[in-house]
């Protein structure tokens, strides 16, 4: 049997330290401020027989400085070889208890990966590259890609090509040329079939980071990843694109904000450029006339 993890934390209104506090009822009433914090937990089990169960957790703990709220959702889907949903449940629990109180057990999933027996995946790759780190040398080409005004793009070959993908391009910020977003290309539809959400590329993205699967079309057989914090991940599987049947690609949302900083700033000091290049111009005239 083959088991995949996700773990991630989202944290709002205290500091990272305050939230791993506030799951384990300990937050200071001193405070007088609302904390809360949440937690999400997705998991990928595909069996010998070829059942794919899928799990997907949420915690979230609330304070007000007196009384901690937590609160537990579960949801569990069993889907067979053909992509039938054998079963599908639901169960929610919920307790509230005194900030401090020591005969209270947590419910909610930790931050720390070594507590609650659970690694966190690494997202920081994608076919073979990181996010956020240069790429390219003085020798590469980089171009435009009309999709993405604000990044250049560059062809790649990864060290591990996927089978019947034909090209790969490599997404960078335009001054510093870190990764923002990996792509994978296919002219034609890699392994076609009516089975789409058992299609192998899927399960191979829920078993590579440990996630779920989410429809993103209702005309088109796509499907969209949460691959890690302010990462995320897409495959279309059929009629991606007018050149390429399937596409798969994944990308960093923080690098993408610095690629449009960048793209302003080049943007600022072209328009620079341009005025000074045409006060020259007036200027070598006028002392002509």
């Amino acid at each position: 049997m083959k088991h995949a993890t996700f773990f991630a934390v989202v944290a709002t209104g205290a500091a990272a330290a305050g939230a791993a506090a506030l799951a384990l009822g300990t937050a200071d009433p001193a405070s007088g401020r609302d904390v809360s914090s949440r937690t999400e937990e997705s998991s990928v089990t595909t069996n010998d027989n070829g059942v794919v169960s899928r799990a997907y957790t949420e915690c979230s703990v609330t304070t007000n400085g007196n009384m901690v709220t937590e609160r537990r959702r579960e949801t569990r889907t069993n889907m067979d070889q053909d992509g039938n949903v054998l079963e599908t449940s639901t169960s929610e629990f919920a307790q509230s208890y005194s900030v401090g109180d020591p005969g209270v057990v947590a419910f909610a999933a930790t931050a720390d990966g070594e507590k609650s027996g659970q690694e966190p995946r690494d997202s920081s790759s994608f076919l073979g590259l990181a996010f956020g780190e240069p790429y390219g040398t003085e020798e590469t080409e980089f171009g435009s890609d009309p999709e993405e005004p604000a990044l250049l793009r560059a062809a790649f070959v990864p060290k591990t090509p996927l089978e019947g993908f034909d090209r790969y391009f490599a997404y960078v910020t335009p001054k510093t040329h870190r990764v923002v977003k990996i792509r994978a290309c296919a002219e034609h539809a890699v392994e076609p079939g009516p089975r789409w959400r058992r299609h192998y590329l899927i399960e191979a993205l829920e078993r590579r980071y440990g996630t779920w699967a989410r429809p993103c079309s209702y005309r088109r057989p796509c499907f969209a990843f949460r691959i890690g914090p302010d990462r995320f991940a897409t495959v279309c599987l059929a009629d991606a694109s007018p050149e390429f049947q399937t596409i798969v690609e994944a990308w960093d949302n923080a690098v993408t904000a610095e690629a449009v900083r960048e793209t302003e700033e080049l943007r600022a000091e072209a328009r620079k450029n341009a005025a000074e290049k045409r006060s020259r111009l007036v200027d070598a005239a006028a002392a002509a006339f």
